[in-house]
């Protein structure tokens, strides 16, 4: 997948259990495993707020009103933060923007209060400047410092310190040797369209999906064009074919490949991957250490070498369920005890109550259907029927992210985020 399409090529008013996190946004470490660090969420739950609609029934491009603005979003991607200057950065990819809201939006059609990527909050244009952007999906806000996936412009932004000010530059780039070029290559200093970007423990992560990779730089680089220091998914930096059989060309699907990694959570000390035209989650159970290691868990798939959708168990394509997925996209998150699946196709998101550690195993509570055997976008609630958008459905959503008590979902079909 070398463009964006999405799939195969509401949430609010959770009965939320207080959640203390042992870490705070933007802190060095995430949230240590701990019941504290949970959120109670039943099968389709009704999201809290919304953002970009102006209600949970609205799901209009920018509200139907042809031109961006301070309260609309188009067809948001990614994971998204909070930093720890208090600000939830908000990515706006058909938009070419990513919006900063001052304070955590508490009711329904919140407006930003600046805008990156354009000079002001009415406007839409793209770049590949310091200060622009070609289409933005996941946000990262670590320590004091901001980082942003720029999807069409293959190339990850840094700033390092999370700006507050409209159209404020970044400072570094990876992915392209400095800013004001946006090619993409196979290459130790390229990207194809990443999808995702993460940071943990003081490494950067990035979902180099249209590459068929995971790169790694085990410190967040300084200087604008650094190489990766580790690759998974591929045996080498010049190598970029979807499922590689360990000498350079495709073949069968192993705990060693990816193709079209578009998801990663990391804690410093685990990994996840969201392996999504493979149809699955893979798990390392200890950081990486060299490039092309093997996964130890897949989700999703009852072994590491299978990769239909909605398996069944024996291989064959079924009916969703609470074990299986249909291409999982970008959101991929964990509080350190709960993990949070985006699994896209089904237009829903899987909770596991306590950290996987054995193959297909089933999740615990489904989001955005009924239940676990429907698979439809903007579930009516009657079965596995269409409707109009709600609090409770869902419409290819693309990311995950937890703030304190808060789920944040990206629903990517209805333009908006939901916060649970």
């Amino acid at each position: 997948m070398t463009s964006k399409i999405v799939a195969a090529a509401t949430l609010a008013a959770l009965a939320i259990c207080i959640l203390t996190l042992s870490a705070n946004a933007g802190d060095d470490t995430d949230a240590e495993s701990s019941p504290d660090a949970t959120i109670g969420l039943t099968n389709f739950q009704a999201a809290a707020t919304v953002v970009g609609q102006p209600d949970f029934s609205h799901k209009s491009s920018n509200q139907g009103m042809g031109g961006p603005a301070a309260d609309t979003i188009s067809a948001p991607y990614g994971n998204q933060s909070v930093g720890s200057n208090g600000v939830l950065y908000l990515g706006d990819y058909s938009n070419q923007r990513v919006l900063g809201f001052l304070t955590f939006p508490a009711a329904d059609d919140a407006s930003a209060n600046f805008v990156l990527g354009q000079p002001d909050l009415n406007t839409r244009g793209k770049g590949d400047a310091a200060d622009q952007f070609g289409g933005p999906e996941t946000t990262v806000a670590y320590k004091k410092m901001l980082f942003v996936d720029d999807y069409s412009n293959s190339r990850v932004l840094i700033w390092k310190n999370a700006p507050t000010a409209n159209q404020a530059a970044a400072d570094l780039v990876v992915g392209q040797a400095g800013f004001g070029s946006s090619g993409f290559s196979c290459s130790a200093t390229g990207m194809n369209f990443p999808e995702t970007v993460e940071v943990a423990g003081g490494k950067l992560l990035v979902g180099d999906s249209s590459n068929n990779r995971v790169l790694i730089w085990k410190k967040i680089p300084k200087a604008n064009g650094t190489s990766p220091s580790i690759v998974l998914g591929q045996t080498n930096l010049t190598t970029c074919v979807k499922n590689n059989n360990g000498s350079g060309t495709s073949g069968a699907t192993s705990a060693n490949n990816l193709d079209y990694p578009a998801g990663i959570w990391s804690d410093g000390k685990r990994l996840v991957v969201a392996d999504g035209n493979n149809n699955r989650v893979l798990i390392w159970k200890k950081f990486p250490k060299k490039s092309f290691q093997k996964a130890d868990i897949v989700l999703g798939q009852p072994d590491l070498t299978s990769n239909v959708k909605d398996n069944d168990g024996t291989g064959v394509s079924g009916a969703p369920s609470a074990k299986n997925m249909y291409f999982p996209y970008i959101g991929v998150y964990s509080n350190g005890t709960q993990l949070f699946v985006t699994d896209n196709s089904n237009s829903r998101i899987l909770i596991w109550n306590h950290f996987p550690t054995h193959n297909f195993t089933p999740a615990d509570v489904v989001l955005g259907q009924p239940s676990f055997t429907c698979g439809v976008s903007d579930n009516d609630g009657t079965g596995c029927t269409s409707g109009a958008s709600s609090a409770k459905n869902l419409n290819s959503p693309t990311g995950i992210y937890q703030f304190k008590n808060h789920l944040i979902v990206t629903d990517n079909g209805d333009n908006r985020y939901l916060i649970f």
